[in-house]
C-alpha cells in the first residue's frame, strides 16, 4: 500500500501539468492593457535650493581667535613651567608638610594649576559661544559652529594634556 501512493502521484503530476498547458481554455492576455499604460508621467519635484550658509562674522572670528590665543599662551607657559615643577616635585618625594621641599612642590603645582585655569577660562568662553550657536541653529552646522567646534577640540586637547600632567605630578607628592 505505501508503494502505490508514490506511483499514483507520479502518474497524476504529468496529467495535471498537461491540463494547465491545454489551449482550449479562455485565458486573459498578459499584454499591457490600455488602462495600464502611463500617459502622464509625473516628474520628481525639485527641492528649492539650499541657501548658502552665512559666513563667519568678523567679530565672532575675533572672539574665537582671542580665546584660542589665550589658551595657547597659557598652554605654552604651562609646558615651560612643567620641567621646573617636576624637579621640585621630585625633590619633595617622601617629604611631608611643613618641609621646605614639600612647600616648594605645592607652590609649583599651584602655579601650574593657575596657568591651566587660564586655558580653562578660554575653553569655557568657547563652550558658551558654541552652545549659543547650536541653540540658535539646532538643525545645521553653521560655519560659526564649525569654527567653534575646531577651537573646542584644540583647546580641549591642551587642557586634557595639562590635567594629565597635573595628576601625574600631584600623585608624586604626599599630602
Amino acid at each position: 500500500m505505501p508503494r502505490t501512493l508514490p506511483c499514483l502521484a507520479a502518474i497524476a503530476l504529468p496529467l495535471t501539468l498537461a491540463a494547465c498547458a491545454s489551449a482550449d481554455g479562455d485565458y486573459p492576455s498578459l499584454a499591457i492593457l490600455p488602462a495600464e499604460r502611463a500617459t502622464d508621467i509625473a516628474m520628481p519635484v525639485q527641492p528649492p535650493p539650499v541657501p548658502p550658509p552665512p559666513h563667519l562674522a568678523a567679530e565672532t572670528g575675533q572672539r574665537i581667535a582671542q580665546a584660542v590665543e589665550q589658551a595657547r599662551k597659557a598652554h605654552a607657559s604651562f609646558v615651560a613651567g612643567t620641567a621646573s615643577a617636576a624637579r621640585l616635585v621630585s625633590a619633595a618625594r617622601g617629604a611631608r608638610a611643613p618641609a621646605d621641599s614639600w612647600i616648594e612642590a605645592q607652590v609649583a603645582l599651584a602655579d601650574l594649576q593657575s596657568l591651566r585655569s587660564q586655558a580653562v577660562i578660554a575653553q569655557a568662553d568657547i563652550e558658551l559661544m558654541f552652545a549659543q550657536e547650536r541653540l540658535a541653529e539646532p538643525d545645521r552646522i553653521t560655519p560659526t559652529a564649525q569654527a567653534l567646534g575646531e577651537a573646542r577640540e584644540r583647546i580641549g586637547g591642551w587642557v586634557d594634556e595639562e590635567n594629565q600632567t597635573l595628576t601625574r605630578l600631584a600623585g608624586q607628592v604626599r599630602i
